[in-house]
């Protein structure tokens, strides 16, 4: 029997009128901005174990439950005024999609899925926690990621129907996946680098970054989401930590804490109909350029160093975009010649390059994407950067 098609033109305009009919998230609904429902979705469960320990006595969904539900207890003694729903609080199955049917259905604000990473028996085990949020990206490892944690959909009944003939181990069911969660993508980035920021500094302190991945979790929510690898249950030194109850609560902690700033700057931000103002500077990675913005028609900068005119519309790569203000000739920038920074809200996107075409721009990128794996075309205009499909 020949394979299904992933998906028809018809049944991907529908499934996108589903999308952008979904509810309204609960900061939209008048009364001013703020983090109102936080969904916590602890992975896996029920007849689906998760990642495995080496040893066979450690199961991930018992680890991210414990976790979750530590976590959401932070969340209401802090905030009594948050709803926290948790997609399950014992030990059942729940399928991906109805997951995030349960954000979409309560307006959530943020969702916020828990996990254990692993690697297969015959594989050296890493250490350290990462943090994904939707996208597309040809790293082998985060495909491997998101193929392990999609696989999960063989145990439902018809997945075939219900995603739309998508299949885990067919790269090409991955295509169009970002198009849903890209609304969200800067919000859903912020939480990650929060996430990141502050799992780094332990129990398990390997930080390995944030990550793109076209996971069936994240791609149906109609909000912020972040998806949380908490440790290799696989590596000796990271079960010992996910085994711990003490140590399973420090994680909990380091979410919380991420959560927590996350919230602040979320209840921070104004929603408007007009297109978002963006701070705009120019930075050349250069000791020779003065980093400031200026007022008038001609740049002041330090030894009559060209400065980028950013002012018009024009094609770039983003490399990374971060919380952080990040100086002239950090070794974060990998060598790149010329940065440009531009500040929209409480993130900095770092771009590289200016090219008068989106075909010049897409010439470059396989080079740059040899520093950044996870680097894309944006067009720049009036200082909004706006990303490529």
């Amino acid at each position: 029997m020949p394979k299904r098609p992933f998906i028809s033109l018809l049944s991907f305009v529908a499934m996108l009128a589903a999308v952008l009919s979904a509810a309204i998230p609960a900061s939209a609904q008048g009364g001013g901005v703020a983090l109102r429902t936080v969904v916590i979705d602890a992975g896996h469960g029920g007849n689906d174990p998760g990642a495995i320990s080496t040893d066979g006595k450690l199961q991930e969904k018992a680890v991210v439950l414990d976790i979750a539900l530590t976590l959401g207890k932070m969340i209401k003694d802090e905030y009594p005024d948050v709803k926290v729903i948790y997609t399950r609080d014992k030990d059942v199955f729940i399928p991906l999609n109805n997951r995030a049917d349960i954000a979409n259905k309560n307006h959530a604000d943020l969702f916020i899925s828990l996990h254990c990473n692993s690697v297969p028996k015959n594989k050296t085990a890493p250490s350290g926690c990462e943090t994904y949020v939707m996208g597309m990206s040809k790293s082998e490892s985060n495909m491997e990621v998101s193929k392990r944690e999609n696989s999960v959909i063989l145990m439902e009944d018809d997945y075939s129907t219900t995603y739309q003939g998508y299949d885990p181990d067919n790269p090409e069911s991955f295509i169009f996946f970002n198009l849903m969660q890209n609304a969200y993508f800067e919000q859903s980035l912020l939480m990650a680098e929060l996430c990141q920021k502050h799992l780094g500094k332990g129990p398990i302190s390997t930080n390995r970054g944030i990550k793109q991945g076209a996971l069936l979790v994240l791609w149906r929510t109609t909000m912020p989401s972040v998806l949380v690898e908490l440790g290799f249950i696989t590596n000796k030194s990271d079960r010992s930590t996910l085994a711990t109850k003490e140590k399973r609560t420090q994680l909990a902690s380091r979410v919380f804490s991420a959560f927590k700033e996350f919230k602040e700057q979320y209840d921070d931000t104004v929603p408007s109909a007009q297109p978002e103002q963006v701070e705009t500077t120019t930075v050349k990675v250069t000791p020779t350029v003065k980093e400031e913005t200026v007022q008038n028609p001609e740049p002041v900068v330090k030894n009559e160093e060209p400065v980028v005119d950013n002012s018009n519309s024009f094609y770039a790569i983003q490399i990374f975009a971060v919380s952080r203000n990040i100086a002239s000739g950090s070794s974060d920038f990998k060598g790149l010649k010329e940065i440009e920074k531009f500040k929209s809200g409480s993130i900095f996107k770092y771009t590289t390059g200016h090219f008068k075409t989106e075909q010049d721009a897409q010439a470059a990128l396989p080079s740059v994407r040899g520093k950044f794996k996870d680097a894309f075309v944006v067009k720049v205009d009036g200082g909004n950067v706006e990303k490529v499909r």
